[in-house]
Formats: structure tokens, C-alpha cells, sequence
């Protein structure tokens, strides 16, 4: 068993030292065509992934700046700010890594049901334009989002009830590539 281990440690070193001797016998250019032709293949395959997670609503938006209805942003932790959408259910949730709040990470936590979900897609640009109305404990919340074909730029815009309203700016990504911690929701 050891002797197997050693031979396929060896060898994937071989492997990823003729990969680099391969990779420096490239020109300048040839090698940012080959970037270029990977980054174009990756964008397709998240734009693909991220139609699929819209259409079968399960997405999360990873917020890393919050904004206010004034303009005024803050960086935040992805992890503790999102919108996430599993099904008919919504959870929206403001966290901060300095304190605890009622949901245990320092800010507010809501899950509510979907009562309305509205997407529209620019065919010309791969663009969505997503309407949801949820309803909670705390109210009624309107969620405006929109995003770009592969999910890594997304603004999405919350208002409740009152005149408060929190923009959330981010990347998208389907829920089981997630990596947001979950707060207690108000009840």
C-alpha cells in the first residue's frame, strides 16, 4: 500500500513538472491565447450553471459590499451576508464578524415564502433580471436583483415594509457551491 502511494506521489510530480516544461516551450502569446480560450470555457460553463440554478431556484448571492439607501457601502463577510433562495423559501440575513445579534452572528436573520418569483433573461447579453416577493415574521420584503450572464457580478436591492431598504452587491453561485453560515431567523 505504501509503495502505491509513493509511485502515484511520484508520478503526479512528473506529471505537473512536463506540464510546466510543456507550458514554457509556449511564446508570450500563444500562452494568453490559452488563458484566454480557458477563461471563456469556465465563463460558459457558470453561465450554464447559473441558468440552471435561476430556473430551479436554488441560488445564493454572496454579498461582499452592502449599501444603503444614501449610497453609503461597507465591505462585508460573504459568508454571514446573503440572499439565498432554496425552492419557495427566501433567507435573507445581515451579519457582522464583531458581536453577536439575535441570530447569533451579529445581525438579523429572515426566512420567509416566495410568493412571487419573476425572472427575465436579455437573450442579446446573458444578462437576468429577477423579481421576488417574499413574506416573513417581519413583513413583506421586495427583492430586485440583477446580474450578468455567469453570476460574478450581481446588485440585488431589499426593501421591507418601510421606507429602509439594503443593497447587496456580490457574486451568485447554486446553493450546494455556497459557503454562507446561517444565522437563527426571526420567528
Amino acid at each position: 500500500m505504501k509503495k502505491i502511494a509513493i509511485l502515484t506521489l511520484l508520478l503526479s510530480f512528473t506529471i505537473v513538472t512536463f506540464g510546466q516544461e510543456a507550458e514554457k516551450e509556449l511564446t508570450r502569446k500563444e500562452r494568453r491565447e490559452i488563458r484566454k480560450q480557458q477563461e471563456k470555457e469556465r465563463s460558459e460553463l457558470m453561465a450554464k450553471t447559473l441558468s440552471v440554478s435561476i430556473d430551479e431556484k436554488q441560488w445564493v448571492l454572496e454579498a461582499n459590499t452592502l449599501a444603503n439607501k444614501r449610497g453609503a457601502s461597507v465591505n462585508v463577510t460573504s459568508s454571514l451576508n446573503f440572499i439565498a433562495v432554496e425552492g419557495d423559501e427566501a433567507f435573507v440575513q445581515l451579519g457582522s464578524n464583531s458581536g453577536m445579534g439575535q441570530n447569533g452572528v451579529g445581525g438579523v436573520s429572515v426566512r420567509g415564502n416566495i410568493t412571487k418569483y419573476e425572472v427575465n433573461k436579455n437573450e442579446k447579453k446573458g444578462t437576468y433580471f429577477i423579481s421576488l416577493i417574499v413574506s416573513s415574521a417581519l413583513g413583506t420584503f421586495d427583492i430586485r436583483l440583477d446580474c450578468n450572464a455567469d453570476g460574478q457580478i450581481a446588485n440585488a436591492t431589499v426593501q421591507g415594509n418601510s421606507s429602509n431598504r439594503v443593497q447587496y452587491r456580490g457574486i451568485i453561485v447554486p446553493v450546494g457551491q455556497s459557503s454562507v453560515y446561517k444565522g437563527a431567523p426571526i420567528i
